[in-house]
């Protein structure tokens, strides 16, 4: 019998020892507001939206559901939460370089102005990638001007090595969301802090943040989820500081079956690699140890560790991208949507269900941190381009858009209504004709 999925209760979750071995890293991400407005200051930035799914909701039996969609981050062709880490990563380094050699620390104006040319230029910096980590690097290289490598093997952990072995022989920077006693390890940081930004978005547009109860990150190294975890954490503690009666919701990890590292670190205890054979669909979450900076955060944060199968991913793709009973369609890669994939199967397994703690009252977040990065896998796991789903998604807001300018124009009226009878009695419009057809 084929295993779907194993999942881990983590019983170390915010207990002392954990808190205590995750302190220092909680101090290096202190850092995360400066980066936050640090990007938000770039031109290219734009919020990226947070989809609600009520339908979705109803039909797999949980109270709500929202999707943070990422598949816009910088453009199309980026379109991933990897955008934001590695080009803040390299503008933190160059601004060094610049302040080593000059004395003076620079804007990001001035390092995209060319200003410091003379010192960027000279610049080289690698990352080993499955593609959106590259695409990050290499946007970064556009704007601020430095070179870049990119290392992109059929194996993950390989691209690695290379990379690693590389930038020691030549001197390089080399950019990674792990960190590497034998690199500048305050990079992971940076890109954790870079990482903020999604969850500062999140925040700022749920309806609700206290009663999101469930919140479902896919995993890799750890960076993203424990960013993700750290910035919701604080907020709840800031909520339940200020007197509101609120819980600290399931912080769940997923992963691959096949790159289930965070997972078997969570039952050993300690930082362990994967048993798995690192081939898998959901190839940006294909690392075969976790980030050590990451993990300590998790072993405090998460509740619950998952691994799955390949067919969770799809099913995700699939449902976003269909639009449950009238949701928006959502464009969600294949390493970001089993969390989608994992809600879908528990509505009908009831062990899972059972085991993640869902039902009708249960408020769910997920982080959909990537679109179509590669098109053509896309359409062939989904059945339709994302160019398609895009454009059903532009049509659904531009109807939702419609029907809140004719709610408004009712209010409106009434207001008018009720402020002006006399002339309302003298020029009738009822609120009917509003939407009435015209007569032919």
């Amino acid at each position: 019998m084929t295993i779907t999925h194993s999942h881990h209760l983590n019983n170390r979750r915010l207990i002392k020892s954990t808190a205590s071995a995750a302190a220092v890293c909680v101090e290096n991400l202190g850092w995360w507001k400066t980066a936050v407005n640090e990007i938000q200051s770039w031109p290219e930035y734009t919020c990226q939206p947070l989809r609600a799914l009520p339908n979705a909701a109803n039909s797999l039996g949980v109270g709500n559901i929202f999707v943070k969609d990422e598949s816009k981050r910088f453009g199309d062709s980026l379109g991933s939460f990897k955008a934001l880490g590695a080009p803040y990563a390299v503008f933190s380094i160059l601004a060094d370089e610049v302040f080593r050699q000059t004395g003076v620390r620079p804007s990001s104006t001035e390092l995209r102005s060319g200003k410091h040319a003379a010192v960027t230029r000279n610049v080289t910096v690698c990352v080993a990638t499955d593609g959106n980590q590259g695409r990050g690097l290499a946007y970064g290289a556009k704007i601020f001007g430095y070179r870049c490598v990119d290392y992109i093997h059929s194996h993950y952990e390989e691209s690695v090595r290379r990379a690693r072995e590389d930038a020691h022989m030549n001197g390089w920077h080399f950019v990674s969301s792990t960190s590497w006693s034998d690199f500048d390890e305050s990079i992971p940081e940076t890109v954790m802090n870079a990482y903020m930004v999604v969850v500062e978005e999140t925040l700022q547009m749920l309806p609700c943040v206290g009663d999101i109860t469930h919140v479902f990150v896919c995993g890799g190294v750890g960076s993203i989820a424990a960013a993700v975890f750290m910035g919701l954490y604080k907020h709840f503690q800031e909520l339940q500081g200020l007197g509101y009666s609120v819980q600290i919701p399931r912080f769940v990890v997923i992963e691959p079956n096949q790159a289930d590292c965070l997972l078997q670190s969570a039952k050993a205890g300690e930082i362990r690699q994967s048993y798995g054979s690192l081939r898998t669909l959901m190839a940006g979450l294909a690392g075969r140890g976790p980030s050590p900076a990451a993990w300590k955060v998790l072993e405090w944060l998460a509740s619950d560790f998952i691994s799955v199968s390949d067919s969770f991913a799809v099913d995700g793709m699939r449902f976003l991208a269909e639009g449950c009973e009238g949701d928006i369609p959502v464009v969600c890669g294949e390493s970001s949507a089993a969390s989608m994939g994992l809600l879908l199967n528990s509505s009908s397994n009831k062990a899972l269900r059972k085991a993640l703690g869902l039902d009708e009252h249960s408020h769910c977040l997920l982080f959909g941190l990537e679109g179509a990065t590669d098109p053509q896998i896309y359409e062939e796991l989904v059945g339709c381009t994302p160019e398609t789903v895009f454009e059903v998604q532009k049509k659904f807001l531009a109807t939702q858009i419609e029907s809140l300018l004719i709610i408004l124009t009712l209010v409106v009226i009434f207001l008018q209504q009720r402020i002006f009878p006399d002339y309302w009695s003298d020029n009738f419009i009822s609120y009917q004709s509003i939407c009435d057809p015209p007569l032919d």
